[in-house]
């Protein structure tokens, strides 16, 4: 009966926050990107929020990629985009290298984000990304804490 309140709450779960997603324009599949990397890094609080803002740096660090790499293509044509990752990942080597910023697959994971959403560069997409990220990991922390309680009373 256990397993069953507890597949009956991630549907639940599942669907209130497709559903919610859907009615203000947030892309399903970040907020599914934002839930699995709730579970894979750990689902404590304190674990996701640093992931969370791992992955915010990612997108930055994607929307840099682009930016210059575009930029950098008009000069040197095929070879634009493979410098300025080469240069960005030996930052991103470094910035892994802090206590708190030390995630290098939250890193790409926002960058995946990022060239995913295949979006202009523009503040309106980074604050939709970001919400839609804080949005997926509420509905993963309300899934493993409803879950949670589920399994204390038993």
């Amino acid at each position: 009966m256990k397993s069953l309140k507890q597949a009956f709450t991630m549907g639940l779960t599942g669907a209130i926050a497709v559903f919610i997603a859907s009615y203000f324009g947030l892309p399903t599949w970040v907020l599914f990107m934002a839930w699995v990397s709730y579970y894979l890094f750990g689902t404590k609080t304190k674990t996701a929020f640093i992931i969370l803002i791992q992955q915010i740096f990612g997108i930055l660090i994607a929307m840099v990629i682009q930016y210059l790499g575009t930029y950098l293509s008009e000069i040197s044509a095929s070879f634009g985009f493979p410098i300025i990752v080469f240069l960005v990942m030996i930052g991103v080597f470094y910035i892994s290298k802090l206590k708190y910023l030390n995630n290098i697959p939250a890193y790409f994971l926002g960058m995946i984000i990022w060239f995913g959403s295949n979006s202009k560069i523009d503040i309106n997409i980074l604050s939709l990304l970001g919400i839609t990220l804080f949005t997926g990991y509420t509905f993963a922390w309300i899934n493993v804490t409803i879950n949670e309680q589920i399994e204390s009373k038993t």
